[in-house]
């Protein structure tokens, strides 16, 4: 089963504390290994969030580094817009960048989204959490 990444679920792997830190490594390990993906716009909340704290060289190491350990990127295509936009038709109050995170499960493309954020359960759209 393949996970689509949330940004809330990369900011706790980045920024956990030590004594929930080796959950979070397993459970990142496991969804690397099942082919994680994160849809292009989780890059840029990431990079917005962790390099306001970081700086945005640090963050986009972070972001590398994950990337060499097999997260797989998925640039927003029209299939996914789309589906974001039916998603936001019914659910106008929740935010564009997570109907577009949500939209590789519409498609298809991925089981679930690794998250604790309600507005997925709004969309519903299946999560997976910690």
């Amino acid at each position: 089963m393949t996970g689509v990444a949330d940004t809330r679920f990369l900011l706790v792997f980045e920024f956990s504390t030590l004594e929930d830190k080796s959950r979070i490594e397993t459970m990142m390990a496991k969804e690397l290994l099942n082919g994680l993906l994160a849809p292009s716009i989780v890059l840029t909340e990431f990079l917005k969030i962790s390099g306001a704290r970081l700086g945005a060289e640090a963050a986009r190491l972070r972001l590398n580094r994950l990337k060499d350990r097999g997260m797989h990127v998925l640039p927003i295509t029209e299939e996914m817009a789309l589906a974001a936009g039916g998603l936001l038709l019914r659910h106008g109050d929740v935010p564009i960048a997570d109907a577009l995170i949500a939209s590789p499960v519409q498609t298809g493309e991925a089981d679930y989204v690794i998250t604790d954020d309600p507005h997925f359960k709004t969309l519903r759209v299946r999560t997976k959490w910690l």
